[in-house]
């Protein structure tokens, strides 16, 4: 009787098609969308409970869309209950034309202790001048 319980537990906690559990999309509470980053910016924000984030920021070119560069995951574990509060830094481009307008587009996402990529929360900002 006990192991019908137990697979039964085990079905429930896995879900049908056996993958692990989801996992939730963080909330970011700054930047806000359009927001200004310079070099560094701050980021905070908040999960259901203790996690480990990642935060990758890109450089995108506004007229075709192309990730020119991008800042390697930052992973920082969020606080006991959940909220997390921490620096990062934009991608620095140099480019020759002047007259380009470039965004910064802000992704943060969990990752799980199999190496599994939770659902990514995204802000889109602008490049401080």
């Amino acid at each position: 009787m006990s192991r019908v319980l137990l697979a039964v537990t085990l079905v429930a906690l896995l879900g049908a098609s056996g993958t692990a559990l989801a996992m939730d999309q963080p909330t970011i509470n700054d930047p806000v969308e359009g927001a200004v980053l310079g070099p560094n910016y701050d980021i905070s924000g908040s999960m259901p409970y203790r996690a480990l984030l990642v935060v990758m920021t890109d450089c995108i070119r506004v007229d075709t869309g192309e990730v020119l560069r991008s800042v390697p995951g930052i992973r920082h574990y969020t606080n006991q209950d959940g909220s997390f509060a921490f620096r990062c830094a934009s991608p620095r481009v140099s480019l020759g034309d002047r007259d380009l307008e470039l965004r910064y587009r802000v992704r943060c996402f969990e990752v799980n202790a199999a190496g599994q990529k939770g659902p990514e929360a995204v802000v889109n900002c602008r490049m401080a001048d």
